[in-house]
């Protein structure tokens, strides 16, 4: 399957891409979430959008210093009921969320006015099949080239997407939808070597119907390489333009990014609203943590020829969501090739791998 942010040299056409929770030993699938009257399903088929290259990533780079050195209180408030799943305080940063999950997996239920993309609710079926809830993947990495991957931590199968959920013991045994997402630091082509969508055109929701997204993920820190700004400055310093000085640090932390990219069912041209998350694994790594995006605080925009341009929320709220993604990223969306003074294939190839886990990815209704 393709993907919607830009990978490879091809014009943009469409994607794909499903819901959360979990406890005692059994996860539930939910049933579909009504679709309001409002909001009835499309009567155009899923299509698909196909990976390609551009200079900067069409994820544009969301701001991610913390908004404030105090923590606020998190949206979702912790379980009246002892023993059951339950947030800390989050940390607000540029638009999103951060809070602790205490009790993972323990007491699930669907809330009131969601839309549930991946989840695993209360006493459901486990190992859910991820391919029949029109989840896709894809993974550059088994293209069969020798070079473009040297440096990539494993061999290339253990990017894969898989088709299947997994039960994670590290969360009472709910079901999880588990990848290794990788990407690259210097070259574009592929720059985003792999990832996950889900369709959900048929669903009918519209941008404007939604309150924010909720992502309940884990980093496993066992698997997750993510190289330091100072070993980037050594590999790529004598290959940067002089007027770039700052280009690595302008790109990287360091840390784990998370691109996510929702989006409407068009070819040529594709409305968007679209976030980089960072999230630092020496002060969460092997944590359950909540993400919570509203969609005010997310990128607008309408693509066409790679690029992204900023457009009010009020020309996309009524747009048709087809699908969300979810790729590896940097702090900016970019990679160093554009600030390269003259690039070529023999520039050492650097990778971004960030092992994560997901529970939930729910949609907050209006």
């Amino acid at each position: 399957m393709q993907s919607l942010i830009k990978t490879c040299a091809l014009p943009v056409v469409l994607i794909s891409l499903t819901a959360c929770g979990g406890g005692g030993g059994g996860g539930s699938k939910p049933a579909p979430s009504p679709v309001p009257s409002s909001t009835a399903a499309s009567s155009v088929a899923p299509s698909s959008v196909a990976p390609s290259s551009t200079p900067a990533s069409s994820l544009a780079a969301s701001s991610i210093a913390p908004a404030s050195s105090a923590d606020a209180s998190s949206s979702a408030a912790s379980s009246s009921v002892a023993g059951t799943e339950s947030t800390q305080t989050a940390t607000v940063y540029a638009n999103y969320s951060v809070a602790a999950i205490d009790n993972c997996g323990v007491g699930i239920s669907a809330a009131n006015k969601t839309f549930a993309i991946f989840a695993d609710y209360d006493s459901g079926v486990q190992n859910q099949s991820l391919s029949s809830l029109n989840f896709s993947g894809w993974n550059h990495a088994t293209n069969g080239s020798t070079t473009e991957w040297t440096n990539l931590k494993l061999a290339g199968s253990n990017y894969n997407f898989n088709n299947n959920a997994k039960v994670n013991s590290s969360c009472n045994s709910v079901d999880t939808l588990d990848m290794l997402l990788v990407k690259k630091i210097n070259d574009w082509d592929h720059q985003h070597s792999n990832g996950f969508e889900r369709n959900i055109l048929a669903y009918g929701y519209k941008f404007g119907d939604i309150e924010s997204l909720t992502v309940d993920v884990k980093i496993n820190n066992t698997k997750t390489s993510i190289p330091s700004v100072a070993s980037l400055k050594t590999i790529y310093t004598s290959y940067l333009d002089p007027k770039k000085p700052d280009a690595v640090e302008n790109l990287e932390d360091g840390k784990v990014n998370i691109g996510i990219v929702i989006y409407d069912g068009k070819t040529a041209s594709t409305w968007m609203a679209k976030k980089i998350i960072q999230l630092d694994q020496s002060a969460l790594g092997d944590k359950w943590i909540r993400v919570t995006i509203p969609m005010s605080g997310m990128k607008h925009c309408l693509e066409a020829n790679y690029n992204c341009a900023d457009r009010p929320f009020s020309e996309l709220s009524s747009k048709t969501i087809a699908g969300i993604q979810f790729v590896g990223e940097t702090k900016s969306g970019a990679v160093l090739r554009g600030d390269i003074s003259s690039w070529s294939t023999s520039i050492p190839e650097t990778f971004k791998e960030a092992d994560l886990s997901f529970k939930k990815i729910e949609f907050q209704l209006k």
